[in-house]
């Protein structure tokens, strides 16, 4: 695997110090050549960065920041540089399975599928549709949240569907609108090249938002850093 750096090892990258821009800096990594490059985003953190995915023979080998890109000029934490390489995990799941006897085996789509129909005519016949739920993840399309809501309110009947949706992103939202007046962030990432002052507050953007927090020690090694 070809990578401009080992990003479990170096997680914000070398730090090129805040002179009244961001320099950029591409982080790339790849299994193969790429045949073409498809511009994207990387969508497994908050923080919304630019990605180019490179592909050959209709596969994902590969991802680099997009130096244009006003988020991360070329920069990608851990998580945007890696996590594409599971789609090609060789333990991952390409069929439904279905647990019997204690041991999940191997089904089709129609089994698994039919399975799910009747255990859902049963509980709700026993205890309504109120004793089935949904947690779902953050991740999806808003097509995809369609869909389901679609099957669990529509179809299957029941109010009980949550996520970090709203756990995390909708507690947030209460609390900005609290605060600030406004359920989005009220200020832009640029802020942080000229700010006099960094407060963190209920938030490891270190941990979470490696490439913001890239930005911060990078202004922090400038000649004016924030206190």
């Amino acid at each position: 695997m070809e990578q401009s750096r080992d990003s479990i090892q170096d997680i914000w990258g070398p730090r090129t110090g805040y002179t009244g821009h961001w320099p950029v800096r591409v982080d790339e990594q790849t299994t193969e050549t790429p045949d073409h490059w498809v511009q994207s985003a990387c969508v497994l953190c908050s923080n919304g960065c630019g990605m180019d995915i490179g592909v050959k023979d209709g596969r994902i080998v590969g991802v680099r920041g997009r130096a244009v890109d006003r988020i991360n000029h070329g920069r990608l934490g851990p998580k945007g540089l890696n996590g594409w390489v599971a789609n090609h995990s060789p333990d991952r799941l390409t069929k439904p399975q279905i647990r019997r006897n204690g041991k999940l085996e191997d089904a089709t789509w129609e089994e698994a599928m039919e399975l799910i129909v009747s255990k859902s005519k049963q509980i709700i016949k026993e205890h309504t549709s109120g004793a089935i739920g949904f947690y779902t993840s953050g991740q999806l399309f808003l097509e995809e949240y369609y869909a389901l809501a679609i099957v669990g309110k529509a179809g299957l009947g029941t109010p009980h569907m949550d996520g970090n949706t709203r756990l995390c992103t909708a507690t947030a939202a209460a609390a900005l609108k609290v605060s600030f007046g406004t359920d989005g962030q009220p200020g832009s990432y640029t802020d942080l090249d000229t700010t006099e002052a960094v407060l963190l507050v209920g938030h490891n953007m270190a941990s979470q938002q490696t490439v913001l927090w890239a930005r911060i020690l990078d202004r922090l090694a400038g000649p004016n850093p924030p206190a």
